[in-house]
């Protein structure tokens, strides 16, 4: 059984392809449903975030799976994704890359603790899709487990950060201080919430909340004493926005060039600092264009990004040396996959010939059935003990990676044919 996973993330590909790529939310449970349906793919997932696309799945048959995963990836995109933004990873490799994704180590924020959450989100997507089985099910347990270690273990949870924070952090530096300036807060979701929260410990006092549902957006700013508006005023409000962090989901951009023009003309010459968080972008890239507005986007925040990255370098070392323990771990269990086979089918047959035995001898206990019953828990322990250390020297075995050699010899010595199966 073979581990594929392709994907293409922040490392390999700009902003303007991964928005082709992104997967919502809500969209990922059909996307699933598809691939439970692939007979090339035993089990798969499909991980969709702000800086990620990957499918991961696990098959017998790697070269139709790997040609189908590519499929499925151009469907989700409009082919502008060229061969060097994927990448595809293997066996080992891709357990370890899930590990480092689920403990934030391949994030472009390190420590952020969204992406735990959005993989929990994947994972309950898959499961309800009934594309994720019990290896991949497993897996996803053991990252969980992995990220829950780095993080407690390496201090990488310590502090409060995300992408929401280094888009305030930006704004933080841009300004001298938030107090006194109008804030937009494009979204009500997990990263606007995020923040918001930042925004408010960094001094903002003047904040309103816009969101396509008024409900979600009040509550949100009730939390933290901001204003609300429903999206549609977005234009509106940025004519006398300072800043505005935008995160909301969305299929296309909320606003471009033209719409910017026409919010900046009423405010010569007072400069608009905007951060788009989303993937796909919220305002369109040629909004950089209008005179006094100054547009970041994610990938604009890489710079941000690494100075926070540096703060934490020590943590890396241990948290990888977390990842691999929890990879040689996993990689045990899966090697004793290999032996499950064999182990059941000589129980299976030592159970048979203890029954075959207990009746043979029946006859000559009379007709009791206490002692019929006896006999055959007698034979059954026999075997049981007979068989006990064949069947630990092939789990151990399993885990040192000698499954095949005994296995053989195991079927070969006890009779076991691949009719047993």
């Amino acid at each position: 059984m073979n581990l594929l996973l392709v994907g293409l993330s922040h490392r390999t590909a700009p902003v303007e392809v991964r928005e082709r790529y992104a997967v919502p939310d809500d969209a990922l449970q059909a996307f699933d449903e598809k691939l439970a349906r692939e007979p090339s793919c035993r089990e798969a997932l499909l991980i969709s975030t702000c800086n990620r696309t990957e499918l991961l799945v696990v098959t017998h048959a790697r070269p139709e799976a790997r040609e189908r995963v590519y499929g499925m990836l151009s469907e989700i995109g409009d082919g502008s994704a060229t061969p060097e933004h994927f990448y595809e990873l293997y066996d080992e490799e891709a357990l370890r890359h899930v590990f480092r994704v689920a403990s934030s180590l391949d994030s472009m924020v390190l420590g952020e603790a969204q992406i735990l959450g959005q993989l929990k989100a994947a994972y309950r997507a898959a499961a309800a899709a009934g594309s994720c089985g019990p290896l991949l099910g497993r897996l996803l347990q053991r990252a969980f487990r992995t990220a829950k270690r780095v993080r407690s273990e390496t201090g990488l949870g310590a502090s409060p950060v995300s992408i929401a924070r280094v888009g305030v952090q930006l704004a933080s530096e841009v300004f001298e201080s938030l107090e006194q300036k109008r804030v937009l807060l494009v979204g009500a979701g997990e990263m606007a919430e995020s923040a918001l929260q930042g925004l408010v410990d960094a001094g903002a006092r003047d904040v309103t909340v816009l969101n396509r549902t008024p409900e979600t957006g009040r509550r949100l700013a009730a939390r933290f004493g901001a204003r609300a508006e429903p999206l549609a005023a977005l234009e509106r409000e940025l004519r006398s926005a300072d800043v505005a962090l935008a995160s909301a989901q969305v299929d296309r951009p909320l606003l471009g060039r033209v719409e910017l023009e026409r919010c900046m003309a009423e405010r010569p010459g007072d400069p608009l600092l905007v951060i788009d968080l989303g993937v796909p972008r919220n305002l369109a890239a040629d909004g950089n264009l209008v005179r006094d507005v100054y547009l970041y986007d994610l990938d604009d925040l890489d710079e941000v990004a690494e100075r926070g990255r540096a703060k934490r370098r020590d943590a890396i070392a241990p948290a990888n040396a977390i990842v691999q323990q929890e990879v040689e771990r996993f990689g045990r269990w899966l090697a004793g996959l290999d032996a499950v086979p064999t182990i059941r089918q000589l129980l299976e047959r030592a159970e048979r010939l203890a029954r075959e035995e207990a009746l043979r001898v029946a006859p000559t206990l009379g007709a009791d059935p206490d002692r019929e019953r006896a006999a055959e828990r007698m034979a059954r322990a026999i075997v049981a003990k007979l068989l006990h250390h064949t069947v630990e020297r092939l789990r151990s075995e399993a885990a040192e990676g000698g499954v095949p050699y005994y296995a053989a010899a195991v079927r070969e010595l006890f009779g076991l044919s691949e009719e047993d199966d």
